[in-house]
């Protein structure tokens, strides 16, 4: 009986102590709910919608600098000088075209009067041009070469010397090669001025025939040499033909046919130069019509001058003239 009474006491003990737990975690009233409008779903009321975080947007990159501004400048109007020579070119036939299409008084003298002033712009151009040559040695091409009657006989007997003597000054280095044929028409006319060329000259020469006989029209005890390949290397197909034989090896060929004296001495003396057999003073007066002219070389550097100093043509010009003379 004490046992179930210890037990119910127990029990009580611990109905109270939930109840006490209970009722101390019930809020106390507050007078505010009463004041308190109706609030919740049950009186409608929408739950408020969640704010949306904005996206943070990276922040955009910063524009280039702009460029700096080109100021373009108007083309520049071509104006060309009236009655000048790019007027002249561009005009005249327009001219000529209108008055010989509609050949009215006016366009006609348009055109005559458009050529007189063409023909005075060129008179004009003679007139210095003739003056400059009278006044500067330089331009005065009688000085190179001169050409008048007077002194054009002298000058001529004086240049074939000149020419002469340096062929002559060959003979020590150069000889003759020449080729002739028994059964050749012009050979037999050839011969004679070859002897007396080699005479004069006193050159060495070699008769050269396809079977090394000699033709029944040589005279004298000259040398005659079979034909060993020569023609064939020098691709000669017609006779007479001669060469300049510059030991060892340069060989030149001087013609093809019968030839005069006068210009086998000239080709002589252009094959010989060639092969560096004139030089110096006998050069200057074997060649007297390049006197004053300037070479390749002296124009090719006076144009590379011109490229430091644009007012360096005429003294430059003068320059290199004056040593050619």
């Amino acid at each position: 009986m004490r046992g179930m009474m210890k037990s119910g006491a127990l029990a009580l003990a611990l109905l109270v102590a939930l109840c006490g737990a209970s009722i101390a975690q019930t809020p106390v009233r507050n007078d505010n709910i009463y004041k308190a409008k109706e609030e919740g779903w049950f009186w409608y009321e929408r739950a408020p919608e969640e704010v949306k975080k904005e996206e943070v947007k990276p922040p955009l990159p910063k524009p280039a600098p702009m460029p700096s501004v080109i100021k373009l400048e108007a083309p520049k109007e071509n104006k060309i000088e009236p009655l000048s020579v790019k007027w002249f070119q561009e005009e005249y036939l327009n001219l000529v075209y209108t008055a010989i299409d509609n050949p009215s008084e006016e366009n006609v003298r348009n055109y005559r009067y458009a050529t007189r002033v063409m023909l005075d712009k060129a008179s004009n151009f003679t007139s210095q041009f003739k003056r400059q040559s009278l006044l500067d040695p330089l331009l005065d091409e009688s000085v190179r070469s001169p050409f008048a009657s007077a002194m054009r006989g002298s000058f001529a007997s004086w240049s074939a010397k000149a020419k002469q003597s340096a062929v002559r000054n060959m003979n020590k280095s150069a000889g003759l090669w020449v080729f002739l044929d028994d059964e050749c028409p012009f050979c037999s006319m050839q011969y004679p001025i070859i002897a007396r060329l080699a005479k004069e000259m006193e050159f060495e020469v070699f008769y050269i025939t396809p079977d090394g006989n000699r033709p029944n029209w040589m005279m004298g005890n000259a040398l005659v040499l079979k034909d060993s390949g020569q023609s064939k290397h020098l691709r000669i197909g017609v006779r007479p033909a001669i060469a300049l034989v510059v030991p060892p090896e340069k060989v030149t060929v001087l013609t093809q046919g019968l030839l005069s004296q006068d210009l086998l001495e000239e080709r002589i003396l252009v094959a010989g130069d060639a092969a560096g057999l004139v030089s110096g003073k006998e050069r200057k007066n074997a060649f007297p019509e390049e006197r004053g002219v300037m070479t390749p070389e002296d124009i090719k550097s006076l144009g590379e001058e011109m490229l430091k100093d644009k007012n360096a043509l005429t003294p430059g010009a003068q320059k290199r003239i004056q040593e050619r003379y």
